[in-house]
């Protein structure tokens, strides 16, 4: 097997990089560059999702209560309680982890329909208690959006740099590098034992217990990774959206990535990526045009 064969996924990831953002920019296109920051965010959490769904089995109707997670935990430790970035995003990170272990210990051995729904419930639940803005840390209904961005971040007329040490960097450049780094750990998971036991689970559970292997566990291990894969996405929205908005964790969110997911192809690597790629760049085309779209605003860059 060559080298380029071996690393495929690797180069296809850094062509997408280079790529994405002078491709939509091109004026024959959509004619402006934003929105390829956040078709980046959302092919990682699709990508995310993908993982327990695609490769795993198990359908989520909920998932973007992780998305969530990512996005709150960032926006309430800067903007209500005066924490560092680092902190918001790794408690995060971390809550949607230990919820979706949680969550998973509690609902795996149900089976596939109930899990769906389940998550639908939960997705909903989470949902509600955020609306109810409690201890005035989510802002209900309004989201949070004052003071949200951590004062490394700049904003000079709708575009965003990140102020360094050393240098200025676009804030796209810092999205494309967080999303090599999770994809390419995602790749890593996804051919190792690991990854090729999941699959071995998605395509006949039964022979999989037949052989000893512990399903449920594995079904655990995958829902956790991927909630906690989703909301460093969230994590990344927040910046991209200067705030926290209710809308990322509502069942539309949800469905879109499960609908995402499904036009690249599930048992793909790179059908989350296509899959974004077609959904948001058709969006923006229609809203350019002139015709009516209903995504939420979250997507806007």
């Amino acid at each position: 097997m060559s080298a380029l064969s071996r690393y495929r996924v690797p180069v296809g990831l850094l062509v997408l990089v280079v790529a994405l953002r002078p491709v939509v920019a091109h004026q024959w296109l959509l004619g402006f560059g934003q929105i390829a920051t956040s078709m980046l965010i959302w092919m990682l959490f699709v990508a995310a999702f993908n993982l327990l769904f695609g490769f795993t089995g198990l359908l989520s109707f909920g998932h973007a209560m992780f998305f969530g997670f990512g996005m709150y935990g960032v926006a309430i430790a800067v903007a209500r309680l005066d924490l560092p970035f680092v902190v918001g995003a790794v408690v995060g990170v971390a809550f949607a982890a230990a919820f979706g272990n949680l969550l998973g210990r509690l609902i795996v051995e149900k089976g596939e329909i109930y899990f769906a729904m389940l998550t639908l419930a939960v997705g909903e639940a989470v949902y509600f208690v955020v609306n109810r803005n409690p201890l005035g840390l989510t802002g209900g209904s309004n989201g949070i959006s004052q003071n949200a961005l951590p004062p490394w971040v700049e904003t000079f007329r709708g575009q965003k740099s990140v102020v360094l040490p050393f240098a200025e960097v676009e804030w796209y450049w810092v999205v494309a590098v967080v999303f090599l780094l999770c994809m390419l750990a995602l790749w890593q998971l996804l051919r190792s034992p690991f990854g090729r036991s999941l699959v071995a689970v998605r395509e006949n559970e039964g022979l999989a217990r037949a052989m000893g292997m512990n399903v449920d566990r594995y079904k655990i291990a995958s829902f956790t990774a991927s909630g906690a894969l989703a909301s460093i996405a969230g994590v990344l929205l927040e910046i991209n959206t200067q705030g926290a908005s209710i809308e990322t964790f509502g069942v539309l969110t949800s469905g879109d990535a499960v609908l995402m997911a499904v036009l690249g192809g599930v048992n793909y690597f790179f059908g989350p990526v296509a899959g974004v790629f077609v959904w948001q760049f058709t969006a923006e085309y229609l809203s350019a045009s002139g015709c009516s779209t209903s995504r939420p605003p979250s997507w806007r860059s």
